[in-house]
Formats: structure tokens, C-alpha cells, sequence
């Protein structure tokens, strides 16, 4: 039974984390405005994880600029150890961690490489003792040193504390070989051979490899292993963005022989569980009638914890007694409405850590001991925002009824204080296209809140998590109907008097970015403004890039290859249209959308005496991954917003 009186508040473990907690000044709320960099930072913890034996907690902190990984001693009630941090250069960025055993714990780093005019991500591995000592960087000097990607870990083997199984191949020509990696010596053992076109691995959680994903050009294929068997069985091939009730396998059942897999019913993604000897049917485990299934919760020896899936908000339907009973007791003791989840926990599931976040919060961590009956909290992602939360604007569901007279789902973002009334809009489409917007604490859309801007948010056709005929909506055609709901969105929320029709602008990011360079280039009647973060302003130029990544033909499948078609659906091709001010902002080692997008856009607009102003923000990925980057794409997008809709109004 949790104890009520041993939940603490954010800076409830003084001794552990003053730094983080220092950060929650008065200085910070006597302000009007809430400072820009209290949304810029990079999130002040995440990643907490504990170990096995549950005594020890891991976290990446991130102070301004840079990240370090820290591990606290649940036993000792100490402080906070550093362990690692980044590297001098500040080239490589500390991405994710996780414990080996007891006391090993490896995290990876992620940096992005140019050579040869070309932009990629690389990734390293190193392993630190709980102590900080023992430091070492993995495979740097083995068959696989110069693997691009050397961080996917595909078992934790903790029956073999000393090894993970690893997957990595010796050059951009070969297929993946799966490796026991020693995680203290850097030692490989060649574990299984590459079989092509097999490019990812699943194991069972018990050192054994048995599912394998592959894609030969626009086909995919499944595969897997029955228990001890060596030979590779292909259960699934099948072209890409095909339809057809088919069983993709994620994750082994600690069954003989069986797996869970996700596939359609009724036209909704769905959990089942499948038969690798087909003596017995597939045999469905959870399915929504409105929404996909969003994902499984695996334990750590393979059982079903629960299912994710989301419809207004997100939704944890813990399917194991044991793991819906720490839900439940967490509840009680956090804000109302807030959407908890099981983010880690010790091997004799007595330790669990619980990630608890909503509209205003974003993200605290929590460690309970169920056999102490206690619950503490860690840390808070945005201390300086936690106290401010008043401060903070709710997210609204709505809907509204595009032209066809489909229900488009989406959110609303009304500053604090203001009615939804005659307000500056920001049109935010988000990525993908074959991504969503989901309820939940947003930087971005928080700050422009903040600003005094109403967001609008929309899960347009061809957004994932709505079924297939929805997704597929966008498929091959980026610029029609998909574009078609944000602009109806936009007019709804005019004509509902929501927004100032004289006050509209059109911001995104990715897809975002090329919807709102879209919007500047066709509807100079509607949006007053466009500003596209990290956009797409050539869909040829796009498939262009792509042919260079190893899904690229699956790529140019989606995007389309009827040129004629990518041209008129191209803004750049059509800058002589804009009758706006249009912002580009851009980061310039982006290599999911090349800097050349906006730069080119940027070129086409001067040429057409367009209003255009470009930020190029230098060492920049796709994602803006330092504070310093956001503080810059902040401060120019306030500006801008500012200067053409004018909040105080």
C-alpha cells in the first residue's frame, strides 16, 4: 500500500537533485512572460531506468547545451553520481541508456556525419560501472568499427550479465550479423550470420534471435525461427503500402512457438497472437473499433503487460494483474487526468519507475517500492515550466466536418485567460504525413500559447492511427486531399469565430513545413503568413535524396512518381504564387530533409521578389536537438508571428 505522506513534490528528493530544482526560481515567476528558454531546454531528465537488482536508477540530465547520464543509489540515498557525459568536441549527443546487469549500464550517442556532401546519423556505444569507472567505448576496434549504426542492441541477455546481443554489419554493402558483445572487454562473438534481405532482429529475451524484418525494394518480408530451429522461415512477403489482412510478428510470446504480432481487423490495426506452426488460427488479443493499436507493453521475459492505443488521449490497458495494480495505485497521488505509464522495473518487480505527463506536464518521474509502500518522485522534464502550470493552456478535442463531410479529429490550444473568441491562429499540421498529433505537452504549441496565439492541430487524412483507408489517404498525394482538411480546419475555425480571419498563419514542421509552404503558395486569401521549420519545398528534389537511404524506392513508393503531378504539388515551383511573408528555418546537418529545401525555396522567392527570410541554424539535425537551436527557432518564430498577426490585439 502506497503511503499518501511519502509522495513528495518535484523537489522532493533535495539532496538528490538540487540542481534540477534550483532551476524553479522565483526569478522565473515574477516574469509576465515565461522566458523562452523555459521551452527551449532540452528536457531536464529523462530516460530513468533501474537496475535488475533494483538499487540503482540511471537518468539523462541535459543543462543548456549538453547531457549527461547520472546514477543515484536507492539503497545509500546518496547524490547523484555523474557518469557520463559528452565528448569534448560536443560532436556526439548522449541519445538513450540502459542497465546490462547490476551495475553495467551502456548508453548509446548519436551524432550526424558529412562525407561526400552527405548527411547521415551515426551512433556509438559506451559501458560505465555505476560508480563511473570502467569506462569504455565499445566496438571501435573489432570487425565492426566502422558500423554506422553501432547502438541496436537487440537482448539484454540478463541471464549473461556480461554480453548484449547486438546487431551491426561491417559497411554499408553488407547485412546485419548478429554479435554477443562483452560489455566490459568490447569483445564480439559472432552469433548469427546475415541472411538477406534481413535487416532488423527480434530474440525471445533468451539470448536466441528468432524474428527478422527484410526489404528488397519496395517488398517486405517477415521471418522467424521456430524454437530451436537454425533455418530461417519466411512467413510474409508482401510490396509496400499493399492492402490485405496480414499478421506483421513484434515480439516473442513466452509460448513455444507463438508471437505477438499486429495486423488489421476491420480495418483498425490490432494485437494478436499467431502460431509459428500454424496448428492454431491467429487469435485476436485487443482491437479498437475507432482507432490502431498503438503499440504492446512487453515485459522483460516476453509476457503481455498491457496495450497502448489512442484516441482522444493516449490510453495504457494493462492487461497483467500486477502492472494494472501499480497503475492504479499511482493514481491517487498524481493530478487528475494526467496519463501514467510503466517506464521501467527491478527483475523481482518490487521497483517500479512510472512516467506520469498530460497537456501541462512534461513528464515526471516517479520510483515506487512496493515493498516499502513508498513513492518518490525523481525529477521533473521541464522543472521551470512545473510551477507554472497555471500559466499553461489546455489542449481541447475537437472536431470539424470537412468538405466531403468527414469528421476530421484535432486539438484546439487557447491561450490562458482568453476566450475562444477573434484570436491570432497558428495552423500547425504535424509531420509525417503518416504520423499524428496526440494530447500531450508540446514545447512548441505551449510556447506559442504562451504568446498569446491559438493553436489548431489536426489529424488530417493520411495521419496515422486511424485506420487504412485513412492513412492511405496521402499516398502519392501529399499536396490533395490531406492539404485539402487543413485548409478546411482553418475555415471551420474561422467560422466558428474562433480565429481572426485577418490573424492567420500557417506554421510546421517536416510535412508541416511543406504544408505551410502549400498554404503560402495557394491560399494567400486565407493565411496571412507561413513559416515552415525543416520543410519540404520539392517533392522530386525529396525522392532525389531518398534514392540515396536504403528504404528509398519504398520512399518514392508513398511520395508518388507521376513528375508532372510532384511539380505542381512542388511549392518551389510556384513562388511567383506567394502573396505572403514566408519564414524558412532550417537546420544545416538535416539529413532527413536536406538544408537545400529552404535555401532553394528561399533562392525561388527572391528571384519572384517575394517577402522571404531564411535562418539557417548552424550543426542543426532535422530535430533541433540543443537548447540553443530551439532558443534561435523561438526567438525568430516569435518575431516573425508577432510582426504579422500582432497577439496583443
Amino acid at each position: 500500500m502506497i503511503r499518501p505522506s511519502s509522495w513528495r513534490s518535484h523537489c522532493g528528493m533535495e539532496a538528490v537533485l538540487t540542481a534540477i530544482c534550483l532551476l524553479a526560481t522565483p526569478f522565473a515567476l515574477a516574469q509576465q512572460e515565461i522566458p523562452i528558454k523555459s521551452f527551449a531546454r532540452l528536457p531536464a531528465i529523462k530516460d530513468v531506468t533501474v537496475s535488475p537488482d533494483g538499487r540503482f536508477i540511471a537518468m539523462i540530465r541535459a543543462l543548456d547545451n549538453s547531457s549527461s547520464a547520472f546514477v543515484f543509489d536507492l539503497h545509500t540515498k546518496g547524490s547523484l553520481r555523474a557518469v557520463l557525459g559528452e565528448d569534448k568536441e560536443r560532436r556526439f549527443q548522449l541519445s538513450h541508456c540502459n542497465w546490462a546487469n547490476n551495475t553495467r549500464l551502456v548508453c548509446s550517442y548519436l551524432a550526424m556525419n558529412r562525407e561526400f556532401g552527405m548527411i547521415y546519423p551515426i551512433t556509438r556505444l559506451v559501458a560505465v560501472n555505476a560508480d563511473g569507472s570502467e569506462l569504455r567505448v565499445l566496438l571501435q576496434n573489432s570487425r565492426v568499427g566502422s558500423s554506422q549504426l553501432q547502438d541496436n542492441i537487440i537482448d539484454w541477455t540478463f541471464d549473461a550479465p556480461d554480453t548484449v546481443l547486438i546487431a551491426a554489419d561491417e559497411d554499408l554493402n553488407t547485412f546485419p550479423e548478429v554479435y554477443e558483445l562483452n560489455v566490459y572487454s568490447g569483445a564480439l562473438r559472432l552469433r548469427s550470420r546475415e541472411r538477406q534481405p534481413i535487416r532488423s532482429f527480434v530474440s525471445d529475451r533468451a539470448g536466441n534471435v528468432r524474428l527478422g524484418f527484410g526489404m528488397e525494394g519496395v517488398s517486405l518480408s517477415y521471418y522467424a525461427r521456430l524454437a530451436d530451429d537454425k533455418e530461417w522461415l519466411r512467413l510474409e512477403k508482401f510490396a509496400a503500402f499493399s492492402t490485405g489482412d496480414r499478421l506483421r510478428p513484434i515480439s516473442i510470446s513466452p509460448e513455444r512457438n507463438k508471437v505477438f504480432a499486429t495486423g488489421t481487423h476491420q480495418g483498425r490495426e490490432a494485437l494478436w497472437e499467431m502460431d509459428l506452426t500454424d496448428r492454431q488460427n491467429p487469435t485476436l488479443i485487443f482491437s479498437h473499433p475507432h482507432v490502431d493499436t498503438a503499440g504492446a507493453l512487453v515485459a522483460k521475459d516476453g509476457r503481455m503487460l498491457g496495450i497502448l492505443y489512442e484516441t482522444d488521449r493516449p490510453f495504457a490497458f494493462y492487461t497483467d494483474p500486477l502492472a494494472s495494480s501499480v497503475i492504479d495505485a499511482v493514481k491517487p497521488l498524481v493530478p487528475p487526468g494526467s496519463f501514467n505509464k510503466i517506464a521501467d522495473y527491478s527483475h523481482d518487480e518490487n521497483v517500479f519507475v512510472i512516467h506520469s505527463s498530460s497537456d501541462v506536464d512534461g513528464g515526471t518521474y516517479f520510483v515506487l517500492n512496493r515493498r516499502k509502500g513508498e513513492l518518490v518522485t525523481v525529477g521533473n522534464s521541464y522543472p521551470e515550466l512545473q510551477d507554472q502550470q497555471a500559466k499553461l493552456a489546455r489542449m481541447q478535442s475537437i472536431h470539424y466536418p470537412a468538405r466531403d463531410g468527414t469528421e476530421i479529429p484535432g486539438y484546439l490550444t487557447v491561450p490562458v485567460g482568453k476566450r475562444a473568441e477573434k484570436l491570432p491562429l497558428v495552423v500547425l499540421p504535424h509531420g509525417g504525413p503518416a504520423a499524428r498529433d496526440s494530447w500531450g505537452f508540446g514545447w512548441l504549441e505551449q510556447f506559442l500559447a504562451s504568446r498569446g496565439f491559438a493553436v489548431l492541430q489536426m489529424n488530417f487524412r493520411g495521419s496515422a492511427g486511424f485506420g487504412n483507408e485513412w492513412l492511405m489517404a496521402a499516398h502519392q498525394d501529399w499536396g490533395g486531399l490531406t492539404y485539402d482538411d487543413i485548409v478546411d480546419g482553418t475555415r471551420w475555425a474561422i467560422a466558428q469565430g474562433i480565429a481572426d480571419p485577418e490573424r492567420v498563419c500557417i506554421v510546421g514542421w517536416s510535412f508541416g513545413g511543406y504544408a505551410a509552404l502549400l498554404g503560402a503558395t495557394r491560399n494567400g486569401d486565407l493565411f496571412k503568413c507561413a513559416a515552415s521549420i525543416a520543410g519540404v519545398s520539392d517533392l522530386i528534389e525529396l525522392e532525389n535524396d531518398d534514392r540515396l537511404f536504403i528504404n528509398g524506392k519504398i520512399a518514392r513508393e508513398q511520395i508518388g512518381t507521376d513528375r508532372e503531378k510532384l511539380k505542381e504539388d512542388s511549392p518551389r515551383r510556384h513562388a511567383d504564387s506567394v502573396r505572403m511573408p514566408v519564414l524558412l528555418i532550417h537546420g544545416d546537418m538535416d539529413y532527413q530533409v536536406r538544408f537545400e529545401h529552404s535555401s532553394s525555396m528561399a533562392s525561388a522567392l527572391r528571384r519572384a521578389k517575394k517577402p522571404v527570410k531564411l535562418i539557417k541554424i548552424e550543426n542543426a539535425d532535422h530535430q533541433m536537438s540543443r537548447m540553443s537551436q530551439r532558443v534561435t527557432l523561438l526567438t525568430e518564430l516569435e518575431r516573425f508571428l508577432k510582426e504579422h498577426l500582432d497577439a496583443r490585439r
